[in-house]
């Protein structure tokens, strides 16, 4: 019998753009917040039907009928981060991770 039926807890896979990924972790990274809290905290708003949760829908439905309608996708946000700033918060989060 396969465990991951009977855990409480479900494995989720996202991919982001890069950019993305970085700023989130660094921003994520200053809170000593981890992906893992954000997604459930995000998942628990939508499901529980409360605003916040229900603006992040509406919000994804409007960019998907738009870039329906145009027949190209939104344009990306764009972080800048120095390569030096990058590198370090790079280390300092993996260090992070060994600790935990």
């Amino acid at each position: 019998m396969r465990s991951d039926v009977l855990s409480s807890k479900k494995c989720l896979h996202v991919k982001l753009d890069k950019d993305t990924h970085f700023a989130l972790r660094a921003k994520l990274f200053k809170h000593d917040i981890s992906m893992q809290d954000l997604f459930e905290e995000c998942a628990r708003l939508v499901v529980t039907e409360t605003a916040k949760g229900q603006s992040i829908v509406d919000s994804i439905v409007k960019r998907k009928i738009k870039e329906a309608i145009t027949g190209k996708p939104s344009k990306k946000k764009e972080f800048f981060v120095s390569d030096l700033d990058a590198e370090t918060l790079y280390n300092m989060i993996s260090d992070s991770e060994k600790d935990a």
